[in-house]
């Protein structure tokens, strides 16, 4: 288990003070539908030995984490792109089943807060 809080609502409170109920709406919406293909990015570079994909891949859904507040999300794939910066594939490999369960929980966090539900919900 981890010490890090699963989302930060700082950074949630910062998009709805820039743009309100919709852009955070917005951005939740684009997190589910581009992480999971980066999720996969991962797991096929991974398995086709294309270590420039599973970067790549990690490097994008660290970003968009963060922009959300995923703090555990942003760790893992933040470690995962480290690692396959040194070439460490083994090592990366053996974290991505908890890279993609922390990207699942972060999915039910973030849920209550897509534009297609209204997004008015603060994540527990």
């Amino acid at each position: 288990m981890t010490d890090e809080p699963l989302l930060d609502q700082s950074m949630l409170d910062k998009l709805h003070e820039w743009g309100g109920t919709e852009l955070r709406g917005k951005m939740v919406d684009l997190f589910f539908e581009n992480g999971r293909q980066r999720v996969d990015g991962v797991r096929d570079g991974l398995a086709s030995g294309d270590r420039e994909l599973a970067e790549r891949s990690a490097h994008s859904l660290k970003s968009s984490a963060a922009t959300l507040g995923a703090v555990r999300v942003r760790s893992i794939a933040g470690r995962i792109e480290d690692l396959l910066e040194k070439g460490d594939t083994v090592a990366a490999g053996a974290l991505f089943g908890e890279l993609n369960h922390r990207f699942e929980e972060a999915l039910g966090a973030l849920g209550s807060m897509r534009s297609a539900t209204g997004g008015t919900e603060t994540p527990k």
